[in-house]
């Protein structure tokens, strides 16, 4: 499983959670098979016509998001895609790796 997990900074497990996935600086992407913990810079293009920022990060083979808070229409587009989205109360890369069998369904968007 892959899973993407919305970040405030570049500090490896010990990175903030962002709490607004379209404003996350980077976003950390966690493979469960290798193990192997990557974070990269958030170049979404939220201008693109062509591509939305889901379609953007089709590259990354995602299974999973994390998020805190996020659109309606943002998670209409990742259902479409067949990537789920997981929420929980942790706020570091750490804690969420630590207790991924405990991420719950996001089921309402923040409002916006």
């Amino acid at each position: 499983m892959r899973i993407l997990i919305p970040l405030l900074d570049k500090k490896g497990e010990d990175s903030s959670v962002s709490l607004y996935f379209g404003h996350a600086p980077y976003f950390a992407i966690f493979d469960t098979e290798s193990k192997k913990l990557e974070i990269v810079k958030n170049e979404l293009d939220h201008s693109n016509l062509d591509l939305t920022p889901v379609d953007q990060l089709m590259k990354y083979k995602l299974d999973v998001v994390y998020v805190k808070d996020i659109g309606q229409r943002a998670i209409n587009l990742f259902q479409e895609k067949g990537i789920k989205l997981k929420t929980g109360n942790w706020k570091i890369v750490k804690e969420v790796l630590e207790h991924l069998e405990e991420l719950v369904e996001l089921k309402r968007s923040c409002g916006h």
